[in-house]
């Protein structure tokens, strides 16, 4: 790779060579947001050196720079303040992040750690406090989810449906209302090991099936420690397709 094709980054903003990504932006954001974390370039204000400062210690352009900006103001971290140039929020992020790919084999089994603390407790949760019109609910998306693998549809939104019906079975607002966050950002990977999954074999998809069917079959009885364990084993399981896949 020519020179030309890396960004150098001086002290000290992270002294290395970075290949040049596909959005380059994204990349000088997120290479400002850990030395802002870890407070490499800031002076004693919280303040951020100059676009045209910056510019030059990443070898890119002002309008790059000025994205990168731009995307880390979105995320709450960083502030302008009129006449006076860009600062460190210091109240920190005010945007959960999690960007988590199929790439990094650590991050995504901590982001199945993360998922099973909160999946786990919704399910057995809804084992608990389902109503009959949330059971019944529960059993269309599941039906719905059955008929589009029997078909080899797609399948992923209704594998998304029928998780859904059950955080919402929790009573449970704020389980409801990350499940809506997972459902944007992580659930994506697992929608990924579905198809991946109807890809490689159809005795693999009617496993997953078989995964679903016990949780709904906890559910209807009203056993939270069978549908925690039930919901557990089908995390479990679909962490390790996904890891298959990236073998």
């Amino acid at each position: 790779m020519s020179a030309d094709d890396r960004i150098r980054v001086q002290d000290p903003l992270r002294a290395s060579l970075i290949p040049r990504p596909t959005t380059l932006p994204g990349e000088v954001a997120e290479r400002l947001r850990q030395a802002i974390l870890q407070g490499d370039i800031v002076d004693q204000n919280q303040k951020l050196p100059s676009e045209a400062s910056l510019a030059t210690s990443y070898g890119v352009s002002r309008p790059v720079i000025r994205e990168a900006i731009f995307m880390l103001k979105s995320d709450g971290l960083i502030i302008s303040q009129q006449g006076r140039g860009q600062f460190v929020n210091p109240h920190g992020s005010s945007v959960f992040r999690l960007d988590t790919g199929m790439d990094d084999g650590d991050n995504l089994a901590e982001l199945f750690e993360f998922l099973l603390s909160v999946e786990v407790s919704a399910t057995r949760l809804a084992a608990q406090r389902r109503t009959a019109d949330e059971l019944r609910q529960i059993r269309d998306s599941y039906a719905r989810l059955y008929d589009a693998t029997r078909e080899l549809a797609d399948g992923t939104a209704e594998d998304e449906q029928f998780h859904q019906s059950i955080v919402r079975a929790s009573h449970n607002q704020h389980f409801i209302a990350f499940a809506e966050f997972l459902d944007a950002r992580v659930r994506r990977l697992i929608r990924t090991a579905r198809k991946n999954t109807r890809n490689r074999s159809m005795d693999l998809v009617w496993q997953v099936q078989a995964e679903h069917k016990a949780i709904l079959d906890a559910i209807e009885a009203g056993d939270p420690e069978l549908a925690a364990r039930a919901a557990t084993t089908h995390l479990h399981n679909a962490a390790a397709r996904l890891a298959s896949y990236r073998e």
